[in-house]
């Protein structure tokens, strides 16, 4: 139950991290001369990124978690107390990774509707797929 504390704890403090990253350079986009380093201007496209980049960062988490998993299993020695502890992380890891990659594939889904049925004005969609700034 303390190992769970401690992801939570450390998952908040990641996600705090993240979100003052992202806020800093809102702050510089309307500076003379300094244009916007993110390259999108609206909340969706935010978000859109926020998920891109936060998805390659779990994904990469997850082959590190998945090596360190590995590696526990052989140093394990066959105790089934650890074992069945590693087969809890080994799952773990596997519904972190199918949730990011579900919310990514959800945000295309959503962004292929609207585009197919017209709702939304494509130079809108563009705008935020490519990320061009006006």
């Amino acid at each position: 139950m303390n190992i769970h504390k401690k992801m939570n704890a450390s998952l908040l403090k990641i996600c705090t991290m993240a979100s003052f990253v992202i806020s800093i350079p809102s702050v510089y986009v309307y500076a003379e001369g300094l244009q916007n380093p993110l390259a999108v201007d609206s909340i969706s496209g935010l978000i859109q990124k926020f998920v891109e980049i936060f998805s390659y960062f779990v994904i990469i988490l997850a082959v590190l978690a998945f090596i360190w998993v590995g590696f526990q299993f052989v140093l394990a020695q066959g105790k089934p107390d650890r074992l069945k502890e590693l087969k809890t992380w080994l799952a773990y890891i596997m519904i972190g990774v199918a949730i990011v990659v579900g919310a990514q594939i959800m945000i295309n889904i959503i962004i292929n509707t609207l585009a197919a049925t017209g709702v939304v004005n494509q130079d809108t969609l563009n705008a935020i797929q490519g990320g061009d700034v006006r």
